[in-house]
């Protein structure tokens, strides 16, 4: 019996950390010129693997569902997740197809440009069946992205409907852009839903944040929005949560968004209300972001409180306000 299971992508990341112009949202390198780059950092990646690791270091027993290719990097990612003992029963290794690949430019500030290759997480399903048997024996689902067929993450969320597995939904923009009308279906199966301002005002059409969450939540239980250094937003149809952002160095925002939401779902999970899984979440992605890689400083439970007692201010205290 697993306690959750990230359904979502599985990838290979390198971190290219290199000097550049920035001029109206766009980074400046001259084509046909060798561009020096300061450093790079090899390390797994998609929000599948990164969002099992999380659960793993918060005491979960997690497994990843997920599609690699029979080639050296699926190799690397299935033995990371194993020395992180998180089962890979639900992983399929395709032949005929490379593993996953991201370039992260990142080191012209606080930001990043992810160059994505999708390779076979864009076949989960299709070229091998789903253990169905063995996914029915979680208490939750937490599905990501995966740039797979529509009907398949339909069927996923249909099925942890029927078993009455908990479910929560970290969508990406391949899902988003079917629209709120195509989603919905889907979300009324989904016990948190989380996005970023930017998705959230594409699926909704509203600009502020609050009128976000409330036309998300009137299908979805619990609805989650991050800003950035903005902050963080929810909404339970009772109470609105914001909890501010804390003021730390930031070497890379990779991998920020996977690591707020497995603290926030494992906190879900344990019982705890919403404000505490703010306050778990914020200090599992800040601690992420003061670092490369996407894994390599998530939190434990002792850790996310060691962080709030060293960061936690009166300013950056969540804030609930009934409505």
């Amino acid at each position: 019996m697993f306690d959750v299971v990230c359904v979502g992508n599985a990838t290979i990341d390198v971190f290219i950390h290199l000097k550049g112009k920035v001029r109206n949202g766009n980074l400046l390198l001259p084509v046909g010129a060798k561009q020096e780059v300061d450093s790079i950092f090899y390390g797994t990646g998609g929000g599948a693997t990164n969002t099992a690791v999380g659960f793993r270091r918060l005491g979960l027993h997690s497994a990843v569902l997920a599609a690699v290719g029979n080639d050296p990097a699926g190799k690397i990612v299935l033995n990371e997740l194993r020395k992180e003992k998180i089962s890979t029963k639900l992983v399929a290794q395709l032949d005929g197809f490379n593993t996953a690949y991201s370039a992260i430019l990142t080191g012209f500030g606080g930001d990043r440009i992810i160059l994505t290759y999708g390779g076979a997480t864009t076949h989960l399903g299709g070229e091998r069946k789903l253990r169905w048997g063995l996914l029915g024996q979680t208490k939750w689902m937490h599905v990501s992205s995966f740039h797979s067929h529509p009907e398949l993450l339909g069927k996923i969320l249909a099925f942890a409907e029927s078993k009455g597995i908990g479910v929560s939904f970290n969508p990406g923009m391949s899902e988003i852009k079917m629209g709120l009308h195509a989603l919905r279906p889907m979300f009324e199966k989904v016990d948190v839903l989380l996005l970023n301002r930017g998705e959230a005002a594409f699926l909704t059409g509203e600009k502020e944040i609050k009128k976000q969450l409330g036309a998300l939540q009137e299908t979805v239980p619990l609805a989650v929005v991050t800003d950035g250094k903005n902050g963080a937003h929810a909404f339970d149809g009772a109470h609105y949560y914001f909890k501010p952002a804390f003021n730390v160095k930031i070497a890379d925002t990779t991998g920020a968004g996977d690591a707020f939401h497995c603290a926030f779902v494992a906190s879900v999970i344990m019982g705890l209300p919403v404000e505490k899984a703010m306050d778990n979440a914020t200090a599992n992605a800040h601690s992420e972001i003061m670092h490369l890689g996407t894994k390599n400083n998530l939190l434990s439970w002792h850790g996310m409180g060691h962080f709030l007692r060293e960061h936690e201010t009166a300013k950056t205290r969540t804030i609930k306000q009934k409505i």
